[in-house]
């Protein structure tokens, strides 16, 4: 999870390379180690694998793919911890992987040294036509004219929460009219949400609250689960990345469309994030002036940012039992979840992560403040790349083994059924057992989404959200108590932009 710090003033090409592997999906999913190839001696192409979560079922169904085809292919599955020189050794080698494992991260130093085929030039026709299906924000590339990469999935995430207690809060047949209205609720509406949810923790009592106008009064009394409540979000005040990296991202997507446009973004386009980052830092004060803890109310100071009292595993473990009301975390979760509390797994959902922003805070054009305050981050952890310096054959049955996986019902099923993965170009037919892949499906198919601009951030996204905005909130306001000023909100972000251009220009 945790990321180096680095030199801040790197050179602007040079920081991509350092951090090839370090995208918000891979830092937060725990593949860490190698495993054994699937590596015949002599074989027809060989695919590089940087995701050891799905590294047993893609053995699978590339025995299916061989069985299919006649074909001999090898398969090299390894860990995020040291992918990046691995994976250079091998593409520098004799016997170099037609197919590999990147990133936006990592893309760059690939790139110029012409060892990714940009898929706007791919010979196989089908695979051109599904890679011009990758929604532009979905895109791996340099600077927004390549094509470089078929993405394996996509993950999402916001503030989840067991519906069930939403049912207990404010009555069985509120309990989807309250979802819907707070998915279109304004961020003062959500606010006055949470101060209400935390004075019934408190007092088993609070005033009736307005989401999207329409008023949801409170239960008279609380119920067994009700009861276990002891603040309103499960924070990790220790982990920079749930509140550097998610949080910074969400302010990051009022100016930046996509992590393309953040990576090459000029100073006086980082100047504008300033009043995005002062939002953020009101918001990140209601979250952590509601925190849930063991047995109470979690307050900020040393503890709020200790590993042993406030970690991204504390904060799962407060939330599956029932301590928190929300979560802010993303769908790979859920198996964490599914070792702690099996019984909450089918009534999870993502709302969405709301920010105080005014219209003339967002620089994208098309972005409403309804439409950012109604959305869900989703977005590609990694990409399937083809290297452009294998031999011509080697890079045809790697195209043509791309769109069997992406177009097949075999290779379809495997990436839902086998890989438990969200297919880049799902449609309203894929279900999962997990609720939570469901529910970023919806999103993705409502057109309510929001992109990873972070990891276009200095040194590929974790150096900026953790060692610049994270470092800034966890050892000067997390670390002690005392109230938050507007003054406060305005050196946060001030300090933010600031060591975004100390690392960029």
């Amino acid at each position: 999870m945790n990321v180096n710090s680095r030199n801040r003033h790197y050179a602007r090409k040079k920081w991509t390379v350092v951090a090839a592997v370090l995208t918000l999906g891979a830092s937060l999913l725990s593949g860490c180690g190698s495993r054994e190839a699937k590596a015949p001696t002599d074989y027809d192409f060989y695919i590089f694998n940087g995701k050891t979560e799905n590294a047993e079922a893609l053995d699978k169904v590339v025995d299916r793919y061989e069985q299919e085809t006649g074909l001999t292919v090898k398969v090299f599955s390894l860990g995020t911890t040291d992918s990046a020189e691995t994976l250079r050794a091998e593409m520098n080698s004799s016997g170099k992987p037609a197919i590999f494992s990147t990133n936006i991260g990592g893309v760059t130093e690939w790139a110029e040294s012409g060892a990714i085929l940009d898929l706007n030039d791919a010979s196989d026709p089908e695979l051109k036509a599904l890679a011009e299906d990758v929604p532009e924000a979905l895109r791996l590339s340099v600077d927004g004219t390549q094509n470089y990469g078929i993405p394996y999935n996509i993950e999402g995430y916001g503030l989840i929460v067991d519906t069930r207690m939403v049912r207990d809060l404010f009555g069985d047949d509120q309990t989807q009219p309250f979802l819907d209205d707070f998915q279109a609720a304004t961020y003062d509406e959500f606010e006055t949400l949470v101060n209400a949810v935390g004075d019934y923790i408190a007092a088993g009592t609070a005033p009736s609250v307005k989401l999207n106008g329409r008023s949801y009064a409170f239960a008279s009394r609380k119920t067994e689960l009700t009861s276990r409540l002891t603040g309103v979000f499960a924070e990790a005040g220790a982990e920079k990345w749930t509140y550097g990296d998610h949080m910074g991202n969400m302010a990051l997507n009022a100016v930046f469309g996509s992590a393309v446009v953040a990576r090459t973004a000029t100073e006086e386009q980082v100047d504008e994030l300033q009043a995005p980052l002062a939002k953020l830092a009101r918001t990140l004060d209601l979250y952590s002036t509601h925190a849930a803890g063991p047995d109470g109310p979690m307050e900020r100071g040393p503890s709020y940012i200790n590993s042993t009292t406030a970690s991204y595993d504390v904060s799962v473990q407060l939330f599956s039992s029932g301590k928190a009301l929300f979560i802010k975390q993303g769908n790979w979760v859920y198996p964490n979840i599914a070792k702690l509390n099996t019984d909450i797994l089918p009534t999870l959902t993502f709302l969405p992560i709301k920010l105080p922003l005014e219209q003339s805070d967002i620089q994208v054009d098309g972005l409403t403040v309804e439409k950012f305050n109604r959305s869900v981050p989703e977005f590609v952890p990694s990409y399937y790349a083809i290297n452009a310096k294998v031999t011509p054959r080697e890079q045809e049955l790697a195209q043509q083994f791309l769109v069997w996986l992406n177009t097949s019902e075999k290779g379809r099923q495997a990436i839902v059924e086998d890989f438990q993965f969200i297919p880049y170009n799902v449609d309203d037919t894929v279900k999962f057992d997990n609720a939570l892949n469901n529910s970023l499906i919806q999103y993705k198919l409502d057109g309510d989404t929001l992109s990873n601009p972070f990891n276009g951030s200095p040194a590929g996204g974790g150096y900026w959200g953790q060692e610049v905005l994270g470092s800034i909130l966890q050892e000067r306001y997390y670390n002690r108590a005392g109230a938050w000023t507007a003054d406060d909100y305005e050196t946060i972000a001030r300090e933010a932009v600031q060591g975004w251009k100390d690392v960029m220009y």
